[in-house]
């Protein structure tokens, strides 16, 4: 069979280019030898996101009476939630393999593998292509392949976790980054005795100290224990040995090792000269070096994201297709689902000649209503009053961040959004306040002393 386009990999990326090529005419062979949906759909995203929103109703139960709601013996059963969390996944695969065949993608099962720069291996099947997209994904890591950690086999990682419940009341997460906190978040929320062990010096090192320090301050509230600058000396399934301050100790549970991920590359790059280390190396348009192969997603660096990863392939794919760019790929928003949720796009520390707008979640109605009204909403302008950045760290920030990315991306002035109306009561509205306080215009702020 010969194509226009053949795709490795059908996760968020290689399925969103798949159907995006055939649509605008390009005869298209997508490879997939798992299951559609990649990572995200199938051990990543959506699975963690249906675990957390379990956990999160479980969770508000204190709060029930005070809102007037009064139910007695409430309890939790992780296997209907994750009986609940197989039936969204299959019915999201089933919708995302329906639209790929609607498409009129011919989808191989099969391992994709690259014999030369046009011709790719659906398992024993050869096919000859114009071009090829590569959408590997990516996998767990350990923590330094160059310094194996003596246990790390023998421990829990992330598919492992949303594969089935773990049967222990006591849970240590080795980690802290967005995965380790997330999957911290979900069993202290569910009535775990859980311990964060972090290497480093506090939880989410990427995000600013103030996130941090407050997410890390509301874990904690909510039972969670988290152990900072430890050092790792030996893992077990049930325990983990660590050197913290000098001494030595143990601490007892089911381990899990959420070390972040790394990228897929074992499809045959070397055959057709494709450079790469860590991850395929890409330019501006998802290209590699050999100019009719394209990489897009985790295998090809940047933000793990679904969301990145799609528009890296719609990228690639108008390129292919002679069709100008319609993404921005340097606007990206990332989210984490804690509670509060954590959104941020951008800037999110203002420089020299910039200006912030920030508005507190306490003077939220809607907020306050829904009885989560920590946080808060920061804007970061230039000098020329620009939406540059965003770090939202409130109820419903993932929803809201939207926003302000379509702000950075089209370049509205603070000014120009504030202009916009936000109804109330709604959690959007602190985003509005935000943008009018970059010009210290809010209403619902005190006003600063003059």
């Amino acid at each position: 069979m010969h194509y226009d386009l053949t795709i490795i990999g059908g996760g968020p990326g290689g399925y969103t280019g798949a159907i995006r090529a055939a649509k605008l005419g390009l005869k298209t062979a997508l490879i997939e030898q798992r299951d559609l949906g990649g990572t995200c759909l199938n051990r990543g995203c959506i699975p963690t996101k249906t675990l957390l929103h379990s956990a999160e109703i479980f969770s508000a139960r204190k709060e029930w009476e005070s809102m007037g709601v009064i139910a007695a013996d409430v309890k939790i059963d992780e296997n209907k939630i994750y009986e609940r969390k197989d039936k969204i996944v299959n019915q999201l695969r089933n919708g995302v393999e329906t639209l790929v065949k609607a498409a009129g993608v011919d989808l191989y099962r099969a391992k994709g593998y690259i014999k030369d720069k046009n011709t790719v291996l659906a398992g024993d099947t050869a096919l000859t292509t114009n071009y090829i997209l590569i959408a590997t994904g990516s996998k767990p890591q350990e923590f330094d392949p160059n310094r194996p950690l003596p246990g790390i086999d023998e421990v829990l990682n992330s598919d492992d976790v949303l594969n089935a419940p773990i049967n222990d009341d006591n849970i240590v997460i080795i980690g802290g980054g967005v995965i380790a906190v997330e999957f911290a978040s979900y069993f202290v929320s569910i009535g775990r005795s859980v311990t964060l062990i972090v290497t480093g010096e506090r939880i989410l090192r990427a995000l600013s100290t103030d996130i941090s320090n407050q997410l890390g301050m509301i874990l904690k509230r909510n039972g969670l224990k988290i152990i900072t600058s430890a050092k790792i000396k030996r893992l077990y399934k049930d325990k983990a040995v660590i050197e913290v301050g000098g001494g030595e100790q143990t601490v007892e549970g089911a381990v899990i090792a959420a070390a972040g991920r790394v990228s897929v590359l074992d499809c045959g790059l070397e055959n057709a000269g494709v450079t790469y280390g860590k991850y395929i190396e890409v330019d501006e348009n998802m290209r590699t070096n050999v100019n009719n192969i394209y990489a897009c997603g985790d295998a090809a660096g940047g933000p793990q994201l679904a969301h990145y990863a799609a528009a890296g392939a719609v990228t690639a794919v108008e390129i292919i297709a002679g069709k100008p760019k319609s993404m921005d790929m340097s606007v990206c928003p990332s989210c984490i689902y804690t509670q509060p949720e954590v959104a941020l796009v951008g800037k999110t520390t203002a420089g020299e000649t910039d200006k912030t707008g920030k508005f507190l979640m306490g003077a939220s109605g809607k907020a306050i209503v829904g009885g989560l009204n920590r946080g808060y909403v920061k804007i970061i302008t230039d000098a020329n009053d620009v939406v540059v950045g965003g770090e939202l760290f409130c109820l419903r920030a993932s929803d809201m961040i939207g926003e302000v990315a379509l702000c950075i991306q089209k370049k509205f002035t603070a000014h120009e959004a504030a202009a916009v109306i936000h109804p109330h009561p709604t959690v959007m509205e602190a985003v509005g306040e935000a943008l009018e306080d970059v010009h210290g215009m809010a209403t619902h702020i005190p006003a600063k002393a003059k």
